[in-house]
């Protein structure tokens, strides 16, 4: 036994993966007396420039320049009152995205302003930035309405008497908190009511919510395995925490309060697995282990280094966990809702890495820094804090050449992911789990193929946000439906969406010269589907340098109908047992299957309707196909092998 665990790794799960807390309580274990005797006053804590001085020495005469272009443009734009009926259009058919682009483009151009007010100083910015501010403080709500679930009147119009905070109302309180502090000076000249109004608005709406009823919040709760935790924890953390130590002077209810809100981003840490992974794809990390990044750097830097936690496994792989998701160039396994194409922030990962000595990591940041070059910081996205400390190591990062990692395996544990790539470029990823994760798409067993950085078979990923997204009929939306991944569709039935759906009998298993992950994908699928097994088997064999996925099922009763559907955005030529993928540039790929067993055709998918619209901007709006292979005859169990390679 010893003797072929030392050839091979053999990792062996439960049916279901166990969603529990990991009592690490990193920052918990920080005592009160130890956060007072850290915690620099008010007065002390300078994060960032204020004087023209001071932002000449840290950004290039470039950089600064384009940040007061953006906002020259800016200039340009009123600040306007948005109408009442437009929030009311959430509620009435779901859209939330015209609310959405003038609330965000707000607060986007107040921040822009603020910035580059304070590296003119010339007071070109500062009428347009108190505009800014008073009609964001008018604003009776400045979070989405799709997100007015969270007061006591639900979904309707905002109740001013119940004020309740989502990730935009945290957003808002930062952005007005970040303008406090860069112009505060020259805020009181103009009227000593204009940051009295600041701090009122921002306590009113966030600070004092969160202080006298954090339990109310789903997201700041420890999560369980029925009400799992997710990004929205870090996001409104990070964000407070900035927004406290800005904003208030009161010295015990900072502490009190920085105590508070450390307490409860324990509670999203402890609920990480050991692996640092999450299970709502890479797209989502920037917002999730990103935003504990930013959360963790506000405290290191509003205690003058003395309380950080970056040397914690923990946190070392939830930074990992972007670059082990990588592909090649700007694509990454996409596992439910995430984009296959990120533009990575290179200078937050040339911070993390430094932060946590991961050369990697820092590496990884100057390659993505030097791939999407931005002539600016200040990229209209959300985390403004982030774009603040970002431009203090653009200097760092941009004289940093850096390089692409590649991994050749990843496998993690709690979400059931694996990964595998050859040195010739072919690449697979897969993943057990369940129908139970943080935006799931039912897709169970699902896999990936990449060739030479490029997509063969592929998981679509998300479509545009709508109410219909986040609603029971969600899975009505083909491109979160089983039918529509690289999965079988057993006597018409797909997959169930739910935690109880999932993978058992999950093992990975690697040696020198392949990874294979193992699963039994039955449980996934309802007692109408007629499975009770369904072994599924998908190996990266380096010697042969080909893909094998292997199916090995039994039914309840002779079977009805099976198909088996592959999902690609490539031209694809199909032959008598052979499917082959053109990929523009590179050597095709081709997949072989059994003619005697399969009957195949093609399927173009129209992608028409508005929430379609982000699946073809994912892939630059080539075609995306669908293949269907339908079983012939009659079977009650059987096996099946498709081999991929390139040729």
């Amino acid at each position: 036994m010893k003797y072929i665990l030392s050839l091979l790794l053999f990792i062996s799960l439960s049916d279901q993966l166990t969603a529990q807390s990991t009592p690490r309580n990193l920052l918990s274990r920080f005592t009160r007396q130890e956060i007072a005797a850290a915690l620099l006053a008010p007065g002390e804590w300078h994060p960032f420039p204020v004087s023209a001085a001071a932002w000449q020495k840290a950004l290039p005469d470039s950089v600064r320049q384009s940040i007061i272009r953006q906002a020259e443009g800016y200039l340009k734009i009123p600040f306007v009152a948005i109408p009442v009926t437009m929030m009311m259009e959430y509620q009435k058919n779901g859209d939330r995205s015209r609310y959405e682009e003038i609330s965000f483009r707000k607060r986007d151009q107040l921040f822009t302003m603020a910035v580059a007010e304070s590296i003119e100083q010339k007071g070109r910015f500062l009428n347009a930035v108190i505009n800014g501010i008073w009609s964001i403080c008018e604003e009776s709500y400045w979070g989405a309405p799709g997100h007015l679930y969270l007061q006591k009147a639900g979904i309707d119009l905002v109740d001013v008497e119940d004020p309740s905070v989502d990730l935009f109302v945290s957003e808002t309180a930062t952005v007005l908190a970040l303008a406090d502090y860069l112009l505060g000076d020259r805020l009181d000249k103009y009227s000593l009511l204009l940051r009295k109004r600041i701090y009122y608005e921002v306590n009113k709406r966030m600070l004092t919510p969160l202080e006298k009823d954090s339990d109310r919040y789903f997201y700041l709760k420890k999560g369980t395995k029925e009400y799992p935790i997710n990004n929205w924890n870090p996001w409104v953390i990070s964000n407070w925490m900035t927004s406290l130590l800005l904003l208030e002077k009161d010295p015990q209810r900072r502490i009190g309060e920085l105590e508070h809100a450390m307490h409860l981003l324990d509670h999203y840490i402890n609920f990480i697995g050991d692996d640092g992974a999450i299970d709502e794809g890479p797209v989502y990390w920037s917002g999730a282990a990103g935003r504990v990044f930013d959360a963790l750097t506000v405290l290191e830097s509003a205690t003058a280094g003395k309380l950080k936690i970056y040397d914690a496994p923990v946190i070392g792989n939830m930074a990992a966990y972007i670059y082990k998701l990588h592909i090649a160039g700007s694509y990454y396994i996409n596992v439910a809702d995430a984009s296959p194409v990120i533009s990575t922030d290179g200078l937050l990962l040339y911070r993390m890495g430094r932060a946590m000595q991961d050369t990697t990591m820092t590496s990884f940041g100057a390659w993505a820094f030097h791939r999407y070059p931005i002539h600016t910081p200040i990229s209209g996205d959300f985390a403004k804090p982030r774009m603040l400390f970002n431009m203090q190591v653009w200097t760092d990062c941009s004289n940093s050449r850096g390089q692409d990692p590649v991994i050749p395996d990843v496998w993690l544990e709690s979400i059931q992911l694996m990964a595998a790539r050859t040195d010739k470029g072919l690449f697979v990823a897969t993943h057990g789990g369940h129908n139970g994760e943080s935006h799931n798409h039912n897709d169970v067993g699902d896999f990936i193929v990449y060739a030479s950085g490029q997509p063969v078979i592929i998981d679509v990923g998300l479509g545009t946000y709508t109410a219909k997204t986040f609603s029971k009929e969600r899975y009505q939306l083909w491109y979160n439906s089983s039918a529509y991944h690289n999965l079988p569709v057993i006597n018409g039935v797909q997959q169930m969406a739910g935690r109880k759906f999932g993978a058992r009998e999950v093992q990975y298993r690697k040696d020198g010269n392949s990874a294979t992950l193992h699963m039994d994908i039955a449980g996934a699928y309802p007692p109408e589907a007629g499975v009770s097994q369904w072994i599924r088997d998908v190996k990266m064999d380096r010697q042969l340098d080909r893909v094998t996925v292997t199916d090995d099922f039994t039914l309840t009763a002779a079977g009805r109908e099976l198909t088996q559907t592959f999902m690609t955005v490539c031209p694809v030529d199909l032959q008598q047992g052979l499917i082959r993928f053109n990929i523009p540039g590179e050597r095709p790929v081709v997949l072989e299957y059994d003619a005697g067993t399969w009957s195949v055709k093609k399927e173009l998918i129209d992608c028409s309707d508005p929430d379609e619209k982000r699946l073809t901007d994912n892939w630059s709006r080539r075609p995306i196909t669908r293949l269907l292979l339908q079983r012939k005859g009659e079977y009650r169990s059987g096996r099946h092998e498709f081999i991929i390679r390139q040729l």
